[in-house]
């Protein structure tokens, strides 16, 4: 009907990309459905028009999300010929002897990922610290005639979009959409109820990642929670004297690996219970520590790469029972962790057992 201008064009019916839409693209977009099409193009993360062949038989990850992501659609392992050097061993048990490709996600070894002669290549989409881009990898890699995507997987808001083009590329359309059906109706759950509420009644959020370091990363999930941050659209250092103006209601930390992860026993929260006091010392007048409202949450569930995960969903959980508790009182984060691990990553992980990601505990988990 789009042909013969029965029906309006729309993005997805240029299947190609080639700017025009017509008999071809009518062909391609059946073979998709199907499942029988040689290649497939789409548009990345950073609005790049990007030919895939398939099946795709040779890939590096660049980014532990990308493991992570590629492992909700159960990809194969043995596709993976390169990975981040340095994996979480407790979360990435079966990539030990992966060849290791650097560890900074955005500046990986070339010529060792072109030792691996791989037909993909995913690099980072959004940019790392520093503002630092993986542009000028993409450049190198494409010249050299591999093909490259760019994606990160690390924010709420844009993961879905992501995981669906990813399921066409590697044949798992079905998976990626039972994942996106389980993920949206836990976010959208909160969003619908903190969408009612009114600004006078979302607390005031200061969530730092070091002391007095700020980061605009966190805007979006605290106000999806319910929250008002308190330097919105802002980065870099604040001052404490502003801090304590601004007389936040609850703080948020968000502490790294090593402090936090599932390679620790539940009751081994020393060195949080340490970080939590010394903010609550430097901090001692303000709403927020006067009342006990100061959580910390392992990075493994927040946004800032290259550190955390595919599981902000967890954080964003946990951010709204903290921020309103009455409205949230059946909702059970550690629950959805647990399901998340066990369901689409295949863990044998029990948070019972092992993991720390908060501190003060959640009463109940």
């Amino acid at each position: 009907r789009i042909i013969l201008w029965l029906e309006d064009e729309t993005d997805l019916a240029d299947a190609n990309y080639d700017g025009e839409v017509n008999v071809l693209d009518m062909t391609q977009i059946g073979l998709i459905i199907l499942g029988r099409e040689s290649e497939l193009t789409l548009v990345d993360e950073v609005d790049r028009i990007v030919t895939v062949k398939k099946p795709v038989e040779r890939l590096v990850c660049t980014l532990a999300h990308h493991i992570e992501a590629l492992r909700i659609l159960g990809v194969s392992k043995d596709i993976m010929v390169g990975v981040p050097s340095r994996l979480d061993p407790d979360f990435f048990p079966e990539f030990g002897e992966v060849t290791g490709v650097g560890d900074m996600p955005w500046n990986p070894d070339i010529e060792i990922i072109l030792a691996q002669d791989p037909e993909v290549v995913i690099l980072p989409s959004c940019a790392g610290p520093y503002g630092y881009t993986a542009d000028e990898e993409t450049e190198l890699l494409e010249s050299a005639g591999v093909t490259v995507l760019r994606f990160c997987f690390n924010q709420p808001e844009t993961f879905s979009k992501e995981l669906e083009k990813n399921g066409y590329v590697f044949g798992k359309k079905e998976e990626a959409d039972e994942f996106i059906d389980w993920h949206e109706d836990i976010v959208n759950s909160i969003e619908e109820k903190t969408s009612g509420i009114s600004e006078t009644e979302r607390p005031k959020v200061y969530c730092e990642w070091l002391p007095y370091q700020i980061s605009e990363a966190d805007d979006d999930i605290i106000a999806a929670a319910g929250g008002k941050d308190v330097y919105e659209g802002q980065n870099g250092e604040v001052s404490d004297e502003d801090v304590l103006y601004k007389d936040p209601e609850i703080i948020i930390r968000p502490v790294w690996q090593g402090e936090t992860g599932y390679g620790l026993d539940p009751g081994n929260t020393v060195r949080l219970e340490g970080v939590r006091k010394e903010i609550m010392g430097r901090l001692s007048t303000v709403t927020a520590v006067e009342e006990g409202e100061v959580y910390l949450i392992s990075s493994q569930l927040w946004t800032y790469l290259p550190s955390s995960g595919c599981r902000p969903f967890a954080g964003l959980c946990y951010l709204a029972k903290w921020f309103h508790p009455k409205v949230f009182s059946d909702l059970e984060p550690q629950a959805i962790h647990q399901e998340y691990l066990t369901r689409f990553q295949g863990l044998d992980i029990d948070l019972d057992e092992q993991g720390v990601f908060v501190n003060p505990p959640l009463k109940g988990s």
